[in-house]
């Protein structure tokens, strides 16, 4: 064979590869990027943000549950047998508020009629840049996909012929042969039953810092970066979409997280600046708020943390159906009196019982 020939057929032969990969990640599709779930495909769910945007943009729903990974644990069948819905499942473990914000964008702007986003707001991020995103974190070394999320028909390339990514095309193709089933959004990011929830667990996952000899307190800079989170990242979305229900909840940290706040001078300042989250919250018509701060069964039992922040999937599933009951809703009527009765309760805690035998 000469070199002419030779080289026609090798790149006959390249193209023909490459083109057997393109159909096939375009037609089983495993992120979700193109179109839906194909029906006969038994799809594996295993990557929040390389698979979240497509399924908010291709699955049928009526539901969001999302947060970071405090929602992680949080069933969607429960929340379609309490809420009567079809609800999808997008947490991000360690997620932005303007991350989450996004994903809700993009779930209300698709051909779904979304009736209800139920979100979780996490307080460890609450006074921060509303731009924040982890794809700008300094102290990460993450190349975020926004090939998936971007209007750049171009750049697809980077998921069509992505090594790593056909890893979850063949995984798909042998879940189909074994007739796995597509996983469920119950166990969608579960991690629940791989860590053990105890006191001495929680204890044993920090070192507990000295006391602080300085304490900061709520400023006007930190009044303006909660203005700023909440109001870009939460209400501007709420009222852009005025017939879908928002139910926003703040998820109970344990005991051992303020306690933690309050050494390090903290803790005066993480709860104004919650103070004024509710109050602007509570001020949008269809915005529903939740908040447990106050549970003392739940944050001043550490048996129910695996670490200072993460609750066990039964907090979870019992914080569910308090929200469906009404329990914990705060308005605008009653926020005050309960972040009164929350500051005085933590600003005073005996820490150091915590710690006695």
């Amino acid at each position: 064979m000469n070199t002419k020939k030779f080289s026609l057929t090798f790149l006959i032969s390249i193209f023909v590869c490459l083109s057997i990969i393109a159909i096939a990640m375009i037609s089983i599709d495993p992120l979700f990027h193109f179109h839906a779930p194909l029906s006969f495909i038994k799809y594996e769910l295993n990557d929040e943000r390389y698979q979240n945007n497509g399924i908010a943009r291709h699955f049928s729903y009526d539901a969001l549950s999302t947060g970071t990974s405090m929602t992680e644990n949080i069933k969607t069948s429960q929340i379609d047998s309490l809420f009567g819905t079809n609800t999808i499942k997008c947490s991000f473990m360690g997620g932005s508020y303007s991350e989450i914000d996004s994903i809700i964008k993009t779930a209300l702007a698709s051909k779904n009629d979304v009736r209800l986003v139920i979100r979780a707001t996490d307080q460890f991020d609450l006074i921060k840049d509303p731009n924040f995103h982890i794809s700008n974190d300094p102290s990460r070394d993450y190349d975020y996909p926004w090939f998936l999320s971007d209007k750049n028909i171009l750049n697809d390339v980077k998921y069509v012929f992505n090594k790593a990514l056909m890893a979850d095309l063949v995984t798909d193709l042998f879940r189909t042969k074994a007739g796995t089933p597509t996983t469920s959004f119950d166990e969608y990011a579960y991690w629940g039953d791989m860590f053990t929830y105890s006191k001495d667990t929680v204890l044993s996952s920090y070192v507990r810092p000295s006391v602080s000899d300085t304490r900061q307190f709520f400023s006007d800079e930190d009044r303006r970066l909660v203005f700023d989170n909440i109001t870009q990242n939460v209400i501007s979305t709420a009222n852009a979409y005025p017939n879908t229900e928002f139910i926003i909840w703040i998820p109970p940290y344990s005991i051992a997280y303020y306690d933690i706040e309050q050494r390090n001078g903290l803790l005066q300042r993480d709860l104004d600046a919650m103070e004024y989250e509710l109050e602007l919250l509570t001020a949008v018509p269809n915005i529903k708020v939740y908040c447990f701060a106050d549970r003392d069964d739940i944050v001043c039992d550490l048996n129910n943390y695996k670490d200072v922040q993460h609750f066990s999937p039964s907090i979870s599933a019992e914080l569910i159906e308090n929200i469906h009951n009404n329990v914990g809703l705060i308005t605008k009527d009653n926020y005050v009196d309960y972040m009164t009765h929350v500051k005085n309760k933590y600003l005073n805690y005996d820490y150091e019982s915590i710690y006695n035998p």
